[in-house]
């Protein structure tokens, strides 16, 4: 199974939000992917807003406020890549502003500052709060990240821990609050957040150190927690999808 196939039936909401996004992407500058690398996967392009999708549809809800909020989580993964990317030390003689620290600094910040806007536009406010707490959780690990380049190779929980912070509360954030929008029970909202924290520790450690399996088999069994509907296999079909030897065959 492709990822193509688990995704066909939300292909379009997800183009959708990439259009979106892409319109965005525009400043009077130029295109802001000549100051800051922006180059994705297509898995990194759709992975988040389609978990976004797909938990909406558990609840049987396919309001724009979905697509905005998957717009929203894809910009603040694209804000921090972008940061997490930028070198330690200025290049003394740069060539291209993409490799340097000012410029993607800016276009990081000015993705932020999209993010805000959005949610101003869905009138969706009240998810302030929690997106804030998750991209100050990004930086914390970014942070922990620079101060441990050498400890981290050799410490598998340090390593755990970064990836949790700077991967993983995405995830289960994009999970969590996108049940929220669909008014999922109060007591399902944890098993979402729990279920996409495992999609992120097992996406993050299967690029990084192969130690994958244990977080993907957790969320299939946080997932028959959930509530049964037609729309529940994607889910599963997405985690299953991912659990594959070489993650390259799916994007």
């Amino acid at each position: 199974m492709m990822l193509g196939d688990v995704l066909e039936e939300i292909k379009e909401d997800l183009n959708y939000i990439y259009s979106n996004i892409n319109s965005n992407l525009s400043i009077k500058a130029g295109q802001i992917g000549d100051y800051a690398h922006l180059e994705l996967s297509s898995l990194d392009k759709c992975l988040r807003p389609a978990v976004v999708l797909l938990v909406g549809r558990l609840y049987n809800c396919k309001s724009p406020k979905l697509l905005s909020l998957g717009a929203i989580i894809q910009y603040i993964f694209m804000a921090s890549r972008i940061h997490q990317n930028i070198p330690e030390t200025r290049q003394t003689q740069e060539v291209d502003p993409r490799d340097g620290t000012q410029f993607p600094v800016l276009i990081g910040d000015y993705l932020y500052g999209k993010f805000f806007t959005t949610l101003c536009d869905a009138e969706i406010l009240h998810l302030l709060r929690p997106l804030a707490e998750i991209i100050g959780r990004i930086h914390e690990g970014g942070i922990l990240d620079r101060t441990n380049l050498h400890r981290k190779e050799d410490n598998h929980q340090l390593a755990a821990e970064i990836i949790k912070l700077e991967t993983a509360e995405l995830f289960a954030g994009a999970a969590r609050l996108a049940g929220e929008l669909a008014e999922a029970p109060e007591e399902d909202l944890q098993l979402l957040y729990e279920f996409g924290l495992n999609i992120g520790m097992g996406y993050g450690l299967k690029e990084k150190t192969g130690l994958s399996v244990k977080y993907f088999q957790q969320a299939l069994m946080i997932l028959e927690k959930l509530p049964n509907c037609p729309d529940k296999v994607m889910l599963e079909n997405l985690v299953r999808v991912l659990q594959i030897n070489d993650i390259r065959m799916v994007v």
